[in-house]
């Protein structure tokens, strides 16, 4: 779930699965030691002038628990629980911090789902399977071009409708699977990111472009559009492993017509996040908006789909019959 414009600290979304392509960093000498304390202040500085829910909370009380938790601390090293202490005391599961050695500091519990097994399409059903990924670049637009292309390969007149398969996606960059998935998605405005002073940033696909507020994000070279697409009827897959930008997506065909959801309900970590550089060149990933659809329906928390299945081997089939029917 992210907006890749690192000078530019957009709004991103993002989930732990991008972490793997960070590496680590080394200590270095040349920079001074900040003592515990300061670094404790500056972190919590960032989530009192940043976080949505900024408006709610007491920062006086925040900051004196986050600095009691602390005190035995002698070194930033030793802050690893105090810092997912203060994403515990921000109630929040989306955000969170990446030390300078690349270790990950968050706060809930991992989401996960049985694995739903292989499917494929028929010759009238399309079938998309989104898998998470969390790259960038030129690596996001050949993710993207290579979906245009499954959609391209399976489009036909005979087809009835299609299914989109977000069950297992843990997430990633949500920008190459909007524009991958946008001829399904169509073109418009798909949702928005609202941050703590209520200002809305529109998300959505348009003619081979993701775009963030009007503005393209990642481009494929030859998109994919067919009139056999507008209208079409699509299923939505998604389970509990469905998290951060796999939300995003899930949430980008919400209120579009002729479309329903099939499955169990998300992980529901789908956010706007900032990044933010400590003085020990860790990494904070603060959540400073929230989702809303395309009809402005807040988006916030665990997604429920449009029909929950009591069998996951059966949500394909489900999907399936509603298309047919």
């Amino acid at each position: 779930m992210f907006v890749y414009m690192k000078m530019m600290r957009k709004i991103i979304v993002v989930v732990i699965a991008l972490l793997i392509q960070l590496g680590c960093s080394t200590q270095s000498s040349i920079f001074p030691v900040t003592p515990v304390d300061v670094y404790l202040n500056e972190l919590v500085d960032y989530m009192e002038a940043n976080h949505v829910n900024k408006a709610n909370i007491n920062w006086t009380e925040f900051r004196a628990n986050v600095q009691q938790h602390g005190k035995s601390a002698a070194k930033i090293a030793d802050t690893k629980e105090t810092i997912e202490y203060a994403f515990e005391l921000l109630d929040d599961q989306t955000s969170f911090l990446i030390t300078s050695f690349g270790q990950v500091l968050s706060y809930g519990a991992e989401c996960s789902d049985v694995d739903p097994g292989e499917v494929t399409g028929t010759t009238e059903i399309g079938y998309i399977k989104i898998p998470p990924f969390a790259g960038t670049g030129v690596s996001a637009a050949v993710f993207a071009e290579k979906m245009h292309g499954e959609i391209r390969d399976q489009d036909k007149a005979e087809i009835k409708g299609w299914v989109v398969d977000l069950r297992k996606n843990t997430g990633g960059n949500m920008w190459p699977m909007i524009t991958g998935i946008g001829p399904l998605l169509g073109n418009g405005t798909a949702g928005y990111f609202v941050d703590s002073d209520g200002t809305q940033t529109s998300f959505g696909y348009s003619s081979g472009s993701a775009i963030y507020n009007n503005e393209p994000v990642i481009t494929v070279t030859k998109p994919y559009s067919s009139p056999l697409l507008d209208g079409a009827k699509i299923a939505v897959l998604v389970d509990q492993s469905t998290t951060n930008a796999a939300e995003v997506v899930m949430i980008a065909f919400s209120g579009r017509s002729q479309t329903r959801t099939f499955g169990s309900a998300t992980c529901g970590r789908a956010s706007g996040n900032q990044t933010f550089t400590l003085s020990d060149r860790s990494v904070l990933y603060l959540t400073t908006s929230f989702l809303l659809d395309r009809n402005q329906v807040n988006k916030q928390g665990s997604l429920v789909p449009d029909e929950i299945a009591s069998d996951p081997s059966l949500v394909f089939d489900q999907a399936v019959n509603w298309i047919n029917n």
